[in-house]
């Protein structure tokens, strides 16, 4: 019986293995073209392309965008695989062609390599705002949503220049899909730095027709910045407009979503500049509903401490100097504040999360408004307040003695 039972266990074990020894369809990973990165802009063709259409390769299509591809380059079997391979020295290659179909398109880049592109690794995607003025937002990403090997998790930014400008060389030894990643790991050290949109977080405010941020891009002479935002307009999903730096900053006062970074104002009696360094925010919107008429109170609370301070003579150990400083950075963060919502009134797009607390606080108020939010909240009061408390002036100018 004891010698039956091992039997059993030993061809069970044989059996496991046999499930574990991998997939039989599998491609090496030399033999694929790994995506890193996407650009969508408005079309234009490559003066490859028009050599290629010239001598028989077109074919029946609309020229609506140009999609550019970036793909890692294998560690093995670097510049193989035809199609004009990589640069030597690169980690990536870039291919652009010309339609109105993501997929096609990117089937079209079988016709020029031989190793087939693969989604799995894909981190960016980048959009232009000239593309997003024409198209929405919806119908350029419906083939990302729909594609099994493209996670959620990809990014997304706009770009109000060239989109596929930010997916050339900027670092050497670097892919610029991956760089443009890994940037917003620095949001503790920088206060006009939004939160990362990812693919999966733009359904929710598509479906619901709502206004929503995507962090843009630019560049320039081979650098890229992330720089300021563009908005992407509920109703129609397509561009709005644009808030610049000092705009995004502000709005990122009102959600409360800043991790770090620092605030710089300039002392109105010495016109010295002083920097406050970030240690937290948080912010309180407080709708308010009398009969007809609706408010916003934002209460912006801030803890943190002087960084830098050009004035040498003042004395930290002053409370009085202290409360005055306060004061200081406080008017300077209602006025970036204040700055920002004129701007968001002036485009008619609610992205601070307005509509969200009154739906939350007064249900039955936004049952009644909801359907035309943006163009409403272009005209309702904001009042801001700012409560900042400095903690300290990091090391003390003062000596020992």
């Amino acid at each position: 019986m004891s010698r039956l039972h091992f039997g059993c266990r030993g061809m069970a074990a044989l059996l496991l293995c046999c499930t574990l020894s991998g997939c039989w369809s599998s491609f090496p990973v030399e033999d694929l073209n790994l995506e890193a990165g996407i650009a969508l802009d408005v079309a234009q063709k490559t003066p490859q392309e028009e050599k290629i259409d010239a001598e028989g390769g077109d074919y029946p299509k609309k020229d609506l965008i140009n999609v550019t591809f970036q793909f890692i380059v294998p560690e093995e079997g670097k510049g193989s695989g035809g199609g004009g391979g990589p640069t030597q020295g690169k980690k990536f290659f870039n291919i652009t062609e010309t339609g109105d179909s993501v997929f096609e398109l990117l089937r079209e880049v079988s016709l020029s390599t031989s190793r087939p592109p693969i989604g799995h690794h894909l981190k960016t995607v980048i959009i232009s705002s000239s593309l997003l003025s024409k198209v929405p937002l919806g119908e350029l990403l419906d083939f990302f949503m729909g594609d099994n090997d493209i996670r959620p998790s990809v990014q997304l930014l706009i770009s109000t220049g060239q989109a596929s400008d930010a997916l050339k060389e900027t670092f050497p030894g670097q892919t610029p899909a991956f760089v443009l990643r890994e940037i917003f790991v620095n949001r503790k050290r920088n206060a006009r730095l939004p939160k990362p949109v990812s693919l999966v977080k733009v359904i929710g405010p598509l479906q619901g027709k709502s206004s929503f941020l995507l962090p843009n891009v630019i560049t320039a002479e081979k650098e890229i910045k992330l720089a300021g935002a563009g908005i992407i307009k509920g109703k129609t999903q397509k561009y709005a407009g644009f808030l610049d730096e000092s705009e995004l900053e502000g709005l990122l006062w009102i959600k409360g979503e800043l991790n770090g970074g620092v605030l710089k104002a300039i002392d109105p009696k010495f016109h010295k500049r002083m920097v406050y360094e970030i240690k937290s925010v948080k912010s309180d919107i407080k709708a308010i509903v009398r009969g007809n008429d609706i408010f916003f109170n934002v209460r912006m609370t801030s803890e943190g401490h002087i960084s830098e301070n050009a004035n040498p003579n003042e004395d930290l150990e002053n409370n009085r100097l202290l409360g005055y400083e306060e004061s200081i950075f406080q008017e300077k963060a209602n006025s970036l504040a204040e700055q920002t919502i004129a701007k968001l009134h002036k485009l008619k797009t609610d992205v601070g999360g307005f509509g969200e607390a009154l739906r939350i606080q007064h249900p039955k108020v936004w049952a009644k408004v909801k359907k035309d939010w943006d163009t409403t909240f272009s005209t309702i009061p904001i009042r801001v307040s700012t409560d900042i408390h400095i903690e300290d002036y990091g090391a003390s100018s003062k000596t020992a003695d």
